[in-house]
């Protein structure tokens, strides 16, 4: 059993790797360069399908409505607006998007308390 578990810890592992190393053709423009590796692929995805409203809204936050920004701390389509020409800034991205990480959190076996 502790074989079978540590093999699928071990591929799981390999996978994750593996998405945060390899990055899609969509994301190798300026736009994203600032936030690849450092954000979740899911994270980018949003921020991606967010920017197809950049047209529609621009930077009046009265089209946009900024839903984005408020309900997953991403950047909304005004804001996303304003970094066509350059690249998307990190710090517009909330932290708990920029937690990449696979390793044990330190959590333990729970203690068992035998009482007489």
């Amino acid at each position: 059993m502790n074989n079978m578990i540590t093999l699928q810890h071990t591929k799981i592992n390999a996978s994750f790797v593996t998405s945060t190393h390899v990055v899609e053709h969509v994301f190798k423009v300026t736009l994203y360069k600032r936030l690849i590796g450092m954000v979740s692929r899911y994270a980018l995805n949003q921020i991606i399908v967010e920017f197809e409203w950049v047209n529609y809204a621009d930077i009046d936050s009265s089209r946009c409505g900024c839903i984005m920004k408020t309900t997953h701390g991403l950047p909304c389509a005004c804001e996303l607006a304003r970094y066509v020409v350059g690249s998307i800034p990190l710090d517009t991205v909330h932290m708990f998007w920029q937690t990449l990480s696979f390793l044990d959190q330190g959590l333990s076996k729970p203690e068992v308390c035998i009482s007489e």
